[in-house]
C-alpha cells in the first residue's frame, strides 16, 4: 500500500468526531493529583468526585482533563500498562467505530458497555493508545471559576510520532479531514478539529531523543505573571522557559513526573 492510499474506509460519515472531547494524565494518587492540578489552576476540590471511583476529572471549555489512576484496570488480568489512553475522541456509534477502526488499526479490546456510556481503546502504528466512548449523558458545563493566570483551557494535547508523513496520513484518514502534504514534512503537523483543543503531532523528542514525553498546554494570558505564579506556589519546573518569535512556554513536573506545558502564544 502507497503512503497516499487511505487505510481507513471511504465514506462521507466517519463515526468519530473531529475532535478530542478528554485527555487524560495516569496518576498514582488520585487525590493528591486532583489536588496539585486544582492548586495549579485556582480551582476548588471537587469532593463528590473523590468517592472512591479511578478518576477524578475536570470539566473545562472544549476539551475536559480526567486524572486517572487505573485502580479498576489493574483488577484485571488481561489489562496492560500499553492500553493507556492518551486521549478521548467522542464516537456517534460505539460499534461503528470499532468496526471502523478495527478494519484497518489496532483495538485493544471489544467495547465496554457500563450504563449510558461505552468504550474501547485504540492504538494508532506508532503505539499510541487512545480511546473512542460513546455516551448519552450530556457534558456538564464549563469551570469559570478560577483563581490563577493559568486559564483551565487545554490548549493542544501532543502525539509523540517518529514518521511523521505516515502519522499525519494515519490521523487524517482516522478523522476524515485533508492532509496537508506540504505540513507534514514539518517537526508539528496540527490536525484539523472541529472544536476543541488542537490535535498536534509532534516529532521534537524523536529527533532530540528525549526521554520524556508532553502531555498537553495549559493556555495563559500572562505568561509572567503565570511563571511568578509557580514559582512563588512551589511548583516544579522542567527547566528554564523557552522563548520564541511566536510562543512563550514553560513545563511542568506533576506529582507523577508527568509534564506539561504551560503556553501563551504571541
Amino acid at each position: 500500500m502507497s503512503n497516499h492510499e487511505s487505510v481507513f474506509p471511504t465514506t462521507s460519515s466517519i463515526p468519530l468526531e473531529n475532535r478530542v472531547a478528554s485527555v487524560f494524565v495516569h496518576v498514582t494518587d488520585l487525590r493528591k493529583s486532583a489536588e496539585w492540578y486544582s492548586s495549579l489552576l485556582g480551582l476548588p476540590i471537587k469532593e463528590e468526585r473523590l468517592n472512591g471511583g479511578p478518576v477524578y476529572w475536570f470539566d473545562f471549555q472544549g476539551t475536559h482533563l480526567i486524572l486517572d489512576s487505573n485502580a479498576a484496570n489493574h483488577q484485571n488480568p488481561d489489562w496492560n500498562e500499553g492500553m493507556k489512553p492518551r486521549m478521548m475522541f467522542p464516537a456517534r456509534d460505539i460499534d461503528q467505530a470499532y468496526r471502523y477502526i478495527q478494519d484497518s488499526g489496532e483495538t485493544c479490546f471489544e467495547p465496554e458497555r457500563h450504563g449510558t456510556m461505552a468504550y474501547f481503546n485504540f492504538r494508532d502504528p506508532e503505539g499510541n493508545c487512545h480511546m473512542a466512548c460513546w455516551t448519552a449523558v450530556q457534558e456538564d458545563g464549563p469551570e469559570f471559576a478560577a483563581q490563577s493566570p493559568i486559564i483551565p483551557r487545554i490548549g493542544g494535547v501532543f502525539v509523540d510520532v517518529k514518521n511523521m508523513p505516515e502519522a499525519a496520513k494515519w490521523y487524517t484518514d482516522l478523522l476524515g479531514v485533508p492532509l496537508d502534504e506540504a505540513a507534514a514534512s514539518q517537526n508539528i503537523y496540527s490536525v484539523p478539529v472541529t472544536s476543541g483543543a488542537a490535535l498536534l503531532l509532534d516529532q521534537h523528542r524523536h529527533l532530540n531523543q528525549d526521554s520524556f514525553t508532553e502531555l498537553f498546554f495549559f493556555e495563559t494570558e500572562d505568561f509572567e505573571g503565570a511563571l511568578e505564579f509557580v514559582r512563588n506556589h512551589g511548583f516544579q519546573l522542567a527547566g528554564e522557559p523557552n522563548y520564541f518569535p511566536d510562543l512563550r512556554e514553560f513545563s511542568l513536573i506533576d506529582p507523577d513526573g508527568n509534564r506539561i506545558v504551560v503556553a501563551q502564544m504571541n
